[in-house]
């Protein structure tokens, strides 16, 4: 009878254990590598460019476009003004704009044989009368419109221009919110909505490290950055650098915010990659057992 009660929860405790084994292999095994996908289209290069210019002046920049296509491309070229709808920096575009107008280019248009790139120079004139402050143009390269069972389309791509008129200036920084867990098993997101109140564009710098909780050791760091444009509210999102081994440890965020003083805040980790967890149970599994059999012997 004994014996038949040792084999059942042996069972059961095998069963747990199998378990348990099939969650961690399905949350760690290896995705498969995906094909390397060719790009092919119009491509232009900076995709982005800061500049500051003063009231009155103006300043030369180009870009190069590359046919990536098999035939022949016929390029375009337009400034607009653009702006964001939301925190997920959504881009909404304006054509006719008298800020669009500041950008003038060396050419309309060109043509690119297949393969062939080309630089393209333009002109940023801001008018003697333009308030200091942030000024925000997309660079647009647009392909011939292609016609094909009635339907007309136009391909473009942007290169965005992010332009500081020179003067008085601001650039205040908030951070609205921190959201970050507390207790991970394994690759984890935080995300934080930063505000700008100023006139300008500023570059939130952050550095994200995972801390020892007793003597305030750096075991892993992560860091990055995020353009936050005047006016608006953004949210970004990172891993939180993950420590080799399981237990408690304290994470410290230290956001940039432009002119203002950086934001540092501490949340408290409890670390425990599922490996972890099961080597856990097995070693309690196999103490219980021991105890057990010893009782019922």
């Amino acid at each position: 009878m004994q014996r038949s009660r040792i084999v059942v929860v042996a069972k059961a405790l095998l069963l747990m254990l199998t378990i348990l084994c099939c969650v961690v292999m399905t949350q760690y095994v290896s995705a498969q590598a995906q094909p390397v996908k060719t790009e092919k289209g119009l491509t232009v290069s900076p995709l982005r460019t800061e500049s500051t210019i003063d009231p009155g002046t103006s300043q030369k920049g180009s870009l190069t476009v590359t046919n990536a296509t098999d035939a022949q491309l016929t390029v375009r070229f337009n400034a607009e003004e653009f702006n964001v709808t939301n925190q997920q920096y959504d881009y909404a575009f304006t054509a006719e704009s008298e800020i669009a107008k500041w950008v003038t280019y060396s050419s309309d248009e060109v043509d690119l044989a297949v393969g062939e790139s080309k630089k393209i120079g333009y002109t940023i004139a801001v008018p003697l009368s333009a308030e200091p402050g942030g000024r925000y143009i997309s660079l647009f390269s647009s392909t011939a419109s292609k016609t094909g069972d009635g339907i007309s389309s136009v391909d473009r791509v942007g290169s965005l221009l992010y332009i500081t008129v020179a003067g008085d200036v601001t650039r205040r920084g908030v951070l609205l919110s921190l959201s970050t867990q507390a207790l991970i098993g394994g690759t984890s997101n935080w995300s934080a909505t930063l505000q700008n109140t100023g006139t300008a564009h500023y570059r939130s710098r952050y550095v994200i490290t995972t801390q020892s909780i007793f003597d305030s050791r750096i075991i892993a760091q992560s860091e990055g950055s995020a353009l936050v444009l005047p006016g608006s509210v953004r949210r970004i999102s990172d891993v939180i650098p993950l420590p080799r081994y399981p237990g408690i440890y304290k994470v410290v965020y230290a956001i940039g915010l432009g002119d203002s003083p950086q934001d540092n805040r501490t949340h408290i980790l409890f670390y425990a990659p599922p490996p972890a967890v099961v080597a856990m149970v097995v070693v309690f599994l196999v103490i219980g057992m021991a105890v057990f059999r010893k009782r019922t012997y």
